[in-house]
């Protein structure tokens, strides 16, 4: 009974969608996700693509409708209910994806390592950025690196941060895109010009904040997981490791 009390308090309750290119391992982790609530079994995971309700989705394999479902999640001594969102990844799906933005708090924006930045990556990046939503980067498919790849430790390091400079590339153009919009908006031209008038032509960026905009593992808004493997692991001061259909452990 308390712990259904504690869930219907609106501060424990979090929309969160998860964003991705096609075929880039949303659904899949989704299905990671619901199996640490118990729904599914873990072995099921990624392979019954549970949250593809549709007839259509499972014969095509792709997410065509947003769905939704309740999860249970506990931290710190509380209990929150978090209402999950798996949305579609191909861009002929747009619209769901710009629903299911404005329904929620938070994203998890999902990419391929392999396959890096791609144009709906991209697509959901601007859509958050607009909505005003600060999404969490889930680099997916770890796996790859090592199994097709064949990366050394040291080449694997060099890809991430290139995958991670793609991003973070993009999210400063929306940033400059932002602050000069806004810069433009507030200068005004007068109609007769002094000789010893002195104008302020900046942009205003040099002036704004941008220290937390990025996305980095030491700000905790980068974890990386190999979702059909069931695992993942992120940096927030310790270096924590999950399985993901079971409980956070530290390494």
């Amino acid at each position: 009974m308390e712990l259904l009390t504690s869930l219907r308090d609106r501060d424990n309750i979090r929309n969160i969608c998860i964003l991705a290119h096609v075929d880039h391992g949303k659904t899949t982790l989704a299905d990671a996700l619901v199996a640490s609530n118990g729904i599914i079994s873990a072995r099921q995971a990624g392979k019954l693509r549970y949250l593809d309700s549709r007839e259509d989705e499972q014969l095509r394999g792709i997410t065509m409708k947003s769905s939704a479902i309740a999860l249970r999640y506990a931290s710190g001594g509380k209990n929150y209910l978090v209402n999950l969102l798996d949305s579609p990844g191909h861009v002929d799906f747009s619209s769901e994806v710009s629903t299911a933005i404005r329904l929620c708090d938070g994203a998890l924006v999902v990419i391929d390592v392999h396959e890096g930045v791609c144009p709906q990556t991209q697509t959901v990046l601007h859509q958050a950025w607009l909505e005003g939503i600060k999404p969490c980067l889930v680099l997916n498919k770890m796996d790859r690196l090592i199994t097709e790849l064949k990366f050394s430790p040291t080449e694997a390091y060099s890809h991430l941060i290139q995958v991670l400079e793609q991003v973070n590339a993009f999210t400063g153009q929306l940033f400059t895109s932002q602050v000069m919009e806004e810069a433009e908006q507030r200068k005004t031209v007068p109609t007769e010009v002094e000789s010893d008038q002195v104008y302020d032509w900046s942009s205003g960026l040099e002036l704004t904040d941008d220290s937390n905009l990025y996305f980095s593992p030491e700000q905790g808004n980068v974890i990386f997981t190999s979702a059909i493997d069931g695992w993942g692991f992120g940096y927030c001061g310790d270096l924590i490791g999950w399985n993901l259909h079971s409980h956070a452990i530290s390494l």
